[in-house]
């Protein structure tokens, strides 16, 4: 019994570990193709973001629908968007693999298709709030959101 408790805890150990370190590696990787030709980054850290939720609260009539949404994005304090899609194709095709070599240890929350078009959204799902959420789209284009998106408003 010992034995087997161990393993798991080891198992489960070393799952946290690995999923712990690919936010920061997907963030130094974009780091790396950040100023090539043909790879558009923003980054908005957290005084971005909350200028970003007071605009969008200031800016007039929110329905009782609108203020719900915005109440889930409290907890996010970076986001960084990368275009890609414009880039050289053999440029495009590398950075893809190393993405996806990246995101193949991470927990696959949804997928979605339409013809050639895949939308994958990885992160932590713990039932109430999903974590360190990233969106990764094959035509070129990915999103980091690091932070909490409450899923209960």
């Amino acid at each position: 019994m010992k034995k087997t408790f161990l393993t798991i805890l080891i198992t489960c150990t070393a799952a946290l570990t690995a999923w712990a370190g690919t936010p920061a590696k997907l963030e130094r990787l974009v780091q790396q193709y950040k100023g090539q030709e043909g790879f558009d980054v923003v980054s908005i850290g957290p005084i971005g973001v909350s200028l970003l939720r007071g605009a969008a609260t200031l800016s007039g009539d929110l329905d009782p629908e609108d203020r719900a949404a915005l109440k889930m994005f409290r907890g996010i304090r970076k986001l960084v968007i990368v275009d890609y899609e414009d880039v050289d194709p053999a440029e495009k095709k590398r950075f893809d693999e190393k993405v996806k070599k990246l995101l193949s240890g991470m927990e696959l929350i949804l997928e979605t298709k339409d013809d050639s078009d895949v939308m994958r959204i990885y992160g932590t799902d713990d039932g109430s709030a999903i974590k360190d959420c990233i969106l990764y789209n094959n035509d070129g284009s990915l999103i980091y959101v690091e932070g909490r998106l409450d899923m209960k408003p």
